[in-house]
């Protein structure tokens, strides 16, 4: 065997052994059944159960959390806290979803509620509001925000498509006026503002419309 042979032979040897080298380096790198982790968020059957804590001017907590066991159309909403005389832990069940949430003290007694906004899934997006007063930081108890009633003339042409923001010691809620015929995403009317105000009740804190006007839309 020439010289020139066998320096072929061994270019081809030291090619297929870096060739097995290298298979070998990238299958350590593939990833096994036991080593994936599933996102929460999209992972079927688990469900993030992240809360989120606010602190009140008095420096208790009010922590929240939401989870969806029965898709993402509803939500179980968690509240409870730290450092109240009585801890509060309570779970509301088949709600909407939670779209905002404020920490305001609108009746100005020095203790911060905290007003939960849910949003419905799908093209209304009806709004509604689960709110909580603090008992001068000895618990929580659940503020009651009123209900649609059938010929409340502040809702005629109302179809859903609520705004919530705090402005001042009151909590604000905007929504587009419908005319007969409009389809949902085009009203033709102006936009409705109500203004609640929170006060207390026989049974629970109550929040009251204490204005409604009738704005141009821009």
């Amino acid at each position: 065997m020439d010289m020139k042979t066998k320096r072929i032979i061994r270019l081809l040897s030291a090619f297929f052994a870096l060739s097995i080298l290298w298979s070998c380096i990238e299958a350590s790198k593939k990833v096994g059944p036991h080593d994936i982790q599933a996102s929460p968020a999209k992972a079927k059957g688990i469900q993030s159960n992240a809360s989120k804590e606010f602190k009140t001017r008095t420096g208790k907590t009010i922590m929240i959390s939401e989870t969806h066991p029965l898709g993402q159309s509803l939500s179980s909403i968690k509240i409870s806290t730290k450092d109240f005389e009585y801890n509060y832990p309570e779970i509301y069940k088949e709600r909407d979803p939670i779209s905002d949430i404020f920490l305001s003290d609108l009746d100005i007694n020095g203790f911060d509620e905290i007003y939960i906004i849910t949003t419905s899934v799908g093209s209304g997006s009806y709004g509604t509001v689960l709110g909580f007063a603090s008992n001068k930081d000895k618990s929580l108890s659940m503020i009651n925000f009123p209900e649609i009633q059938e010929g409340d003339k502040n809702f005629v042409g109302y179809m859903g498509h609520d705004i919530f923001r705090i402005e001042g010691r009151t909590l604000v809620r905007t929504f587009p006026i419908y005319k007969q015929g409009d389809t949902n995403q085009n009203p033709t009317g102006r936009t409705r503002k109500l203004v609640y105000g929170l006060y207390p009740g026989e049974a629970m804190w109550q929040l009251k419309v204490e204005k409604s006007e009738t704005l141009n839309n821009p």
